[in-house]
């Protein structure tokens, strides 16, 4: 529930009366290093990042659905374990419920950084329905996905203390902007007793009415909320740059 405040042998062969022998076991062996060489390699260049900045993002359920890229800093959060700020988004949203098709995200809503965490980790959301969009929300992110449990205790929340944890995003969420005035909040539920496990939610507003919000873990729904990261270009530019040195390094070896 989005809280008010608070989601891989060569042998001889013969050709006419000539025949071709096997490599000597010196060469056979330079062969065996180089091939291994490359394999290894090649594995390390295709392989991601474990901690990139950029991450692929896309969700979809009860009409709502976005899909782009996340860009996250690399500062952890004061106060929030496993928190990170979501700097930037882009990529396209869809209500069919409303009549809005590939939409372009226009932007993330900045907020600030939670200024008051308590000693659990709980803390109120730095951005509020009260500023015009609809939802609260923190733009933080939770590489772990292991988003801890924000809610702090609100006496005034009929629905009480808010205890679940878990997810690539928190109960406040994330929010941004779409081409048409539009402001869409995604946020996790956390890890749910029973057969839900991990909910997400996600909603829409415009001025500040909220228009289509899916995702409610205690009448069973969810959102379903993917986010993987994007290996760095860098990265992968010096890991082909080192291959190729390899390859030449080998060459010369076995033409020796």
């Amino acid at each position: 529930m989005k809280s008010a405040l608070c989601s891989h042998a060569s042998s001889s062969m013969s050709f006419g009366t000539s025949s071709v022998k096997a490599l000597p076991s010196p060469t056979k062996s330079r062969l065996g290093i180089f091939s291994l060489a490359l394999a290894l390699a090649a594995t390390l260049a295709f392989t991601p990042s474990a901690r990139a900045d950029s991450y692929v993002f896309s969700f979809n359920g009860g009409g709502l659905s976005a899909s782009g890229v996340l860009d996250v800093s690399n500062a952890t959060v004061p106060g929030v374990p496993g928190a990170y700020q979501v700097t930037g988004i882009r990529g396209t949203f869809s209500d069919s419920n409303q009549g809005i098709s590939n939409a372009t995200i226009t932007g993330l809503q900045t907020t600030g950084l939670p200024n008051v965490t308590n000693a659990d980790g709980t803390f109120v959301p730095p951005g509020s329905p009260a500023d015009g969009f609809g939802f609260s929300y923190d733009n933080l992110f939770y590489p772990g996905g292991n988003s801890p449990s924000v809610c702090p205790p609100d006496p005034t929340d009929p629905n009480g203390l808010y205890p679940f944890g878990g997810g690539t995003l928190d109960i406040y969420g994330l929010l941004f902007n779409v081409d048409g005035g539009y402001s869409v909040d995604v946020w996790s539920n956390g890890v749910l007793p029973g057969p839900l496990g991990l909910s997400y939610g996600a909603g829409d507003s415009l001025n500040g009415q909220k228009l289509t919000t899916f995702g409610e873990p205690f009448q069973g729904t969810s959102v379903n909320f993917t986010a993987s990261p994007v290996p760095e270009p860098a990265s992968l530019m010096l890991m082909g740059t080192g291959l190729l040195g390899l390859v030449g390094v080998v060459r010369r070896k076995l033409a020796a």
